[in-house]
C-alpha cells in the first residue's frame, strides 16, 4: 500500500512540473518572422538580434506566447509602394498592414530597391528612400540589430569621425590604444553621445 502512495506521489509531482514548465514556456517571448521558414532561417535572426528566445514563422501557432518582435525579411519595391499608399496584396503583406493599423512596429531586414543602388537612376532610388521614410512614419522600421558592447580602435589618433563611427554602430564604449591621442573634438563628441573612450589596448 505504501509503495502505491508512493507512485502515486511521484506522478502527481511529476505532472504538476510538467504543466509549470509548459505555462513557463506559452508565456514566454518569441520573434515572429513575417515569411515562410525557408526564406531565412532561426539562427540567422537570432544571431542578427542578439536575442535567445524563439523564432516563429508564418503557420507556426503563437497561441499563448509573447510575441516580442515581428520581423520582415525582405520588402520588395511593390510592396513598398502598395504599403506606402495604404494598400497590401498578398497575406503576408495584409497582416503587415493589420499590425501597422493596430500600433505594432514591424522590422524589416532588407529593402528590395537597394538592391539597384548602384544602377537605378538618382531620381527613382530616392522616390523608393522617400518611401522608407513614409514606412518608418507607419511603424514598419529598419531592423534592430544586436549592438555591440565596444569598437576598438587601433590608430594612434581617436578622431571625431571615430566617434561617430562607435555612435552609428550603437556601442557605449570605445577601445583605445594606451598611448593614443584624443583630439578635443572626439573628446565633446564623445560626451555628446554618451560613449566611453577607455585607453586599454
Amino acid at each position: 500500500m505504501e509503495k502505491t502512495m508512493d507512485v502515486n506521489e511521484l506522478v502527481r509531482t511529476i505532472a504538476q512540473e510538467v504543466i509549470q514548465q509548459l505555462q513557463g514556456q506559452q508565456n514566454s517571448d518569441c520573434i515572429l518572422v513575417l515569411a515562410e521558414k525557408e526564406t531565412i532561417s532561426a539562427e540567422k535572426i537570432q544571431e542578427l538580434a542578439g536575442a535567445n528566445c524563439p523564432v516563429l514563422y508564418c503557420g507556426d501557432s503563437v497561441a499563448g506566447r509573447n510575441v516580442s518582435r515581428y520581423v520582415l525579411p525582405f520588402l520588395s519595391c511593390n510592396d513598398m509602394a502598395d504599403l506606402a499608399h495604404g494598400k497590401a496584396s498578398g497575406p503576408i503583406m495584409q497582416q503587415v498592414l493589420e499590425l501597422l493599423l493596430a500600433g505594432t512596429e514591424v522590422e524589416v531586414l532588407d529593402y528590395g530597391h537597394r538592391r539597384y543602388s548602384e544602377t537605378a537612376p538618382g531620381p527613382l532610388f530616392l522616390q523608393y528612400e522617400r518611401y522608407v521614410e513614409t514606412l518608418i512614419g507607419y511603424g514598419l522600421i529598419p531592423f534592430k540589430h544586436k549592438q555591440p558592447e565596444y569598437i576598438r580602435c587601433w590608430e594612434p589618433l581617436v578622431t571625431e569621425q571615430v566617434v561617430h563611427h562607435v555612435k552609428q554602430q550603437g556601442a557605449p564604449v570605445l577601445q583605445a590604444l594606451t598611448g593614443a591621442q584624443v583630439t578635443p573634438l572626439a573628446v565633446e563628441a564623445a560626451k555628446e553621445h554618451n560613449i566611453s573612450i577607455k585607453k586599454c589596448l
